[in-house]
């Protein structure tokens, strides 16, 4: 495990980070040296944005007094406080990443559609940061736990409606995962959206997901 701190915020990158960015990539069958270098810059731009992302929440909690630290880990990244927070503040604090992470990805855009004569590499790491930023942020804001869509509907809800959330968490996962399967033939897109339905049906059945998909 990498370990580093950022603004004062330690920030552990687990070895399965690298994996599920690799498998993303569309690289994985990469032999020249140009296209190794795109995976490279394919996992640089990934790093790049989900700290950012996750460094959103972090600051918010900083706000709130608490102490926080970052985890990378299979599923993508968290922000793990030293304490608990107020309802509202828990919201404000889930939104903080996404938001933050996409208004940086439309601040890229703008970069990238004013930049001229750019080394191709500059090039392709600010496109696949925009579409990492500004996708995956969107995807974020998704109401299945553990994305922060899901955590916002699960503070806004509250604890007497948990099994409400998780189950809907698991329903959309389902239905996400087979529309995005049915536009992309990807198996690796169906694969992680039947991973977030499980996590969620184990939840709301009151069971916790196996070890290798939390960031323990």
């Amino acid at each position: 495990m990498i370990k580093f701190s950022i603004f004062g915020f330690p920030i552990h990158i687990h070895w399965f980070f690298w994996l599920n960015t690799a498998l993303l990539s569309g690289y994985l069958d990469a032999s020249s040296p140009k296209q190794l270098q795109a995976l490279l810059i394919w996992v640089v731009a990934v790093l790049v944005s989900i700290i950012i992302h996750e460094l959103g929440h972090t600051f918010m909690m900083r706000h709130y007094g608490a102490q926080a630290h970052i985890v990378l880990y299979a599923l993508g990244g968290l922000a793990i406080p030293d304490r608990g927070f107020r309802r509202g503040q828990d919201i404000v604090i889930s939104l903080a990443g996404p938001l933050v992470q996409i208004a940086i990805g439309f601040a890229a855009k703008f970069l990238l559609q004013h930049s001229t004569g750019d080394a191709w590499w500059i090039q392709l790491f600010l496109s696949q940061f925009i579409f990492v930023s500004i996708f995956w942020g969107v995807f974020n804001l998704l109401p299945i736990f553990p994305l922060d869509g899901g955590h916002v509907m699960n503070s806004f809800l509250g604890p007497s409606f948990y099994k409400i959330t998780m189950w809907t968490g698991a329903i959309l996962a389902a239905v996400v995962g087979a529309y995005l399967f049915t536009r992309t033939q990807s198996i690796f897109n169906l694969l992680l959206f039947g991973m977030l339905a499980w996590q969620n049906v184990q939840r709301a059945n009151g069971e916790q997901p196996p070890q290798f998909m939390r960031p323990d």
